[in-house]
Formats: C-alpha cells, structure tokens, sequence
C-alpha cells in the first residue's frame, strides 16, 4: 500500500513538473515571438496568451476590427492569434510582388479546415485549397480554358434556364407585401446555376425548402465554419456536438456520392458515343482523357472539385447579388439608372444572349463598386518564404501576411470618400483611377491564385440581377442598414437582404 501511494505520488510529481516545463517554454516562446515582431505597430494584446484573439472574436466582423486597426496604426501592422504572429499589409506595391509570386505560397496551417471536415474528406485538395505550388498550377492549367468566357458563352442557354425557374419561384411572392429574404432565394439559385453550368446536372427540387442537396451544402458549410470558430465541436463529447458532427458527414457524403455519380454517368455517356453537353464536366473528361492523363488527378479529386466548385460559387455570388440589392435600395437613383440600361438592353426579350450582357456597362461598375465595399471573400494571406521589407518594416521570412480588399476599399488613399457608393469610379473612361485600382483592389484574389470563377460569376451576377430588375421591383424591407454584415465564413447582409416585390411584366 505504502509503495503504491509513493508511486502515485512520483507520478503527480512528475506531472507537475512536465505541465511546468511546458508552460514555462510557451512563456519563454512567446516572449520571443512578442519580441521578434515588436518593431512592427499593432493594437495592445488582451493577454500575454491569447493575444488579439478575444478582440477578434468578439467584434463585429473580422473585417470591421481590420479597419479599425487600419485606422489607428496605417498600413502595416501585427496582430498575434494565440500563439501565431500576423502582418496586415495593405500596401498595394507589397502586395502586387508577393501576390504574383510563386515563392510565398499559402498557409496549409490555415486550409486544413477545408481538407477534411469532423474526419470526412471534403474540399480535400480542390483549386481553393491546394497549398502545393506545382500540383495546383498543374491542375490550374488543366481547368483555365473551361473557365474562359469563349467557353462560357455556350452556357447562355443554361444559365437562362436557372433565371427561368427563379423567376417562376418568385412570381407567386410578387405582391408588394409578402417579405423575400433575396439572400436566401439567392443561394439556392446560385446552386442551380453550377449544377446546370458545370455539371449538366438538374436539380429539380433546388428551390424547395426541403432539397436535400441545398441542406447538405447548408450543413457542410455549417461544419466548415464550425471548425473555424468552434473548435472545440471536433471533440465534444454532448450530445447535441455529436449530433452536429454526425450530421456534417452524413452531407458531406451525400454531395460526394451526387458528385461521383454525375461524374461517373457522364463517363459512361462518354463511353457509349452520346451527345454530351458542351459544359466544364465534359471538357475536364475530355481534357484529362477520363483522368488517365495524370496521376495526380483521379475521380475522387475529381469530386473534391465538385465540392470546391457549389462551395466558392454559391456562396459568394449569392452574398454578392445580395449586397447589390441592398445597395440599390438606398441609392434610388442608381437604382432608376440600372433599370433605364436593362430595359434599354433587354427590350422585350425573355432569354438573353451573351452579347447583352456587354452592353450593361452601368450594371458592370454597379457590380464591381458593390466589391469594393463589401467582397465576399474579403481577403487572403501567404506564408512569406523569405525577409521582405514594407514601408521600413520587415517581415521575417515565415510570417502569415494577411491582404484584405475589404479594408483597403475603405483607405482615404486609395479611394476618395470611400464610403460612398459611387459605380462611377469604375468608368473605363477614367484611366487614372483604373491604374489606382490595379492593387488596392483584388475580390477575386490576384496573380496565379486568382479566382478561377471569375467571368462565370460575372455573367451570373450580371444576368440574374438584370433579368430580375427587368421583371419585379424591388424595395427594401424598412430598417436594415447598408453597413449591416454577418461574417461567416465569408461577409452577407446580417438581415439576409428582405424585399417587397412587384411585378414590372
């Protein structure tokens, strides 16, 4: 008995000590990295060990805290998340030779969350989330065609099929009283329109509050963002935190399972000489000769890119026509221009061709000013592979850089009164401004990761916003504020963009 209380009393002991030994060499390592970066401006940490992380959590929107900072110690400054440094850079020179480099690549620490979700392979290694320089400019070179807009124009017919099947969910609300959540109803189109475009895929019941499809996003992007900011949810052992994770997989399984049976009955349509639809599926099997072309892609990174494609093009377009919305309904007169364009524009007509969508050239500087102010994906980040210098700040080699579009939209510097929403900025007439906005202006990222989607999601945005304003007026529900935003993952209008609509035809 004796031995058996000296042995546990060793083991207590050495416990303690162990505890000991690492608190103090996180001390000690934190007072280095407090140190390392201590030349470098930024707000005073909560505390020694959680850093800027409380601040962080508890405001409003990440992007909101960036500003504030931006406002109080300028264009470069640091921030540490736990044990992590952080530089925000908001200088357009840095930022242009960092983000067209190949050299400083982005933070696997920080796209892990999308690999796998609560242990189920998810986004795994897509374009959004590939941190492995070579294999993703390889996979890069593979898609870019499909996505190029002489690509894209052969799609016409189908994105006007998913505008058809909106307009016809939304005429029965058309009463001038019944509230729309437009951020809603955007979503789930948004959905219908990748699954025509890219997939040949239809998604008949992708309206319907009970879609399996549009739950198993919702709770896919749920599970993401849970491990973004509830960490903890991996390991709870509550009931309702098991529930969660449970249901997580069993959404990310079922958009994986769709996914590989599209995929694999178009490589039997394939197989047996049918007509195939002239979309981004067919080109990838065509391109990649039924993934015998290389090794490093195969049916299931096939669907990762599934998964990547509904994730980065649903939810960000929908936030996007959400926002315009918002913005036109509390600037009246930019709202009556953009109307005066569309029905010039579209006249009379039902489906709308290519060729329009280049004559709304108001609508254009519309879109682009509403991502000035409030891009979705409001910023990225690369891990430097080397020392650089910024404004007579340097920037150790292996720091996380944080640029934010979100924030530089709103320097005094880069755009005169930038609080005002002013489509005008982006007039192709206006050379001086559109070499300013070259690198203080980026929401489809920059350089070799910029965004893949970006002509898909401007002719998207372009022909549902403008085929909708051809069809119903829109006014905003009274008491919701332009500068209103919920920040998931991404930003949206906090009061999900509700409108009154009545019909114009």
């Amino acid at each position: 008995m004796a031995e058996a209380v000296e042995v546990l009393s060793l083991l207590a002991l050495l416990s303690t000590a162990v505890l000991l030994v690492g608190f103090l060499s996180l001390t000690v390592y934190l007072a280095y990295v407090h140190r390392k970066y201590a030349h470098i401006p930024g707000p005073p940490r909560s505390d020694f060990f959680s850093g800027h992380l409380r601040q962080i959590t508890g405001c409003v929107s990440l992007p909101h805290y960036l500003t504030e900072q931006m406002l109080a110690y300028g264009a470069v400054y640091k921030m540490f998340i736990l044990q992590k440094p952080v530089v925000v850079v908001l200088e357009p020179n840095f930022l242009k030779e960092v983000m067209h480099s190949t050299s400083h690549t982005k933070p696997a620490v920080e796209h892990a969350n999308f690999w796998h979700v609560f242990g189920k392979r998810c986004f795994y290694h897509g374009l959004l989330t590939e941190t492995n320089v070579p294999k993703y400019l390889k996979r890069r070179a593979l898609f870019n065609p499909a996505f190029h807009r002489r690509y894209l124009m052969n799609s016409m017919d189908a994105f006007n099929d998913s505008v058809d099947l909106l307009i016809e969910k939304l005429s029965p609300a058309a009463d001038g009283k019944t509230e729309v959540k437009m951020l809603d109803v955007f979503n789930k189109i948004t959905l219908d329109v990748i699954a025509k475009v890219a997939f040949g895929l239809e998604l008949d019941d992708v309206m319907e509050k009970d879609s399996p499809f549009t739950k198993a996003i919702v709770s896919t992007l749920l599970g993401v963002q849970s491990q973004f900011f509830e960490p903890w949810k991996r390991f709870s052992p509550l009931a309702a935190d098991r529930k969660f994770r449970s249901d997580v997989r069993r959404s990310i399984r079922y958009v994986r399972e769709t996914g590989r049976r599209c995929i694999e009955a178009r490589m039997e349509a394939k197989k047996r000489g049918d007509k195939l639809p002239k979309d981004l599926l067919t080109y990838i099997l065509e391109a990649s000769k039924n993934f015998q072309a290389d090794e490093d892609f195969h049916i299931e990174e096939m669907i990762d890119e599934f998964f990547t494609f509904f994730f980065a093009g649903q939810e960000t377009t929908a936030n996007l026509m959400a926002f315009i919305l918002v913005e036109l309904g509390h600037n009246p007169e930019i709202y009556e221009r953009v109307m005066t364009e569309v029905n010039a524009v579209f006249g009379d007509k039902d489906r709308i061709d290519y060729a329009d969508l280049g004559k709304l050239e108001y609508l254009s500087m519309v879109i682009k000013e509403t991502l000035r102010l409030w891009p979705p994906a409001f910023g990225t980040n690369r891990l430097m592979a080397y020392d650089m210098s910024v404004l007579g700040y340097k920037i150790p080699e292996g720091t996380v850089v944080w640029f934010n579009t979100y924030v530089m939209g709103r320097m005094e510097q880069y755009f005169k009164n930038p609080m005002v929403f002013d489509p005008e900025r982006f007039n192709k007439t206006d050379k001086g401004q559109r070499e300013k906005n070259l690198f203080t202006y980026f929401p489809f990222s920059m350089g070799t990761r910029a965004c893949i989607g970006q002509s898909f999601a401007l002719i998207e945005a372009r022909l549902i916003i403008g085929r909708l304003l051809h069809n119903f007026k829109f006014t905003l529900v009274p008491g919701q504020p332009r500068d209103e935003v919920l920040q998931e993952i991404t930003i949206k209008p906090r009061q999900r963009c509700r409108n009154y609509l009545t019909p114009i035809r």
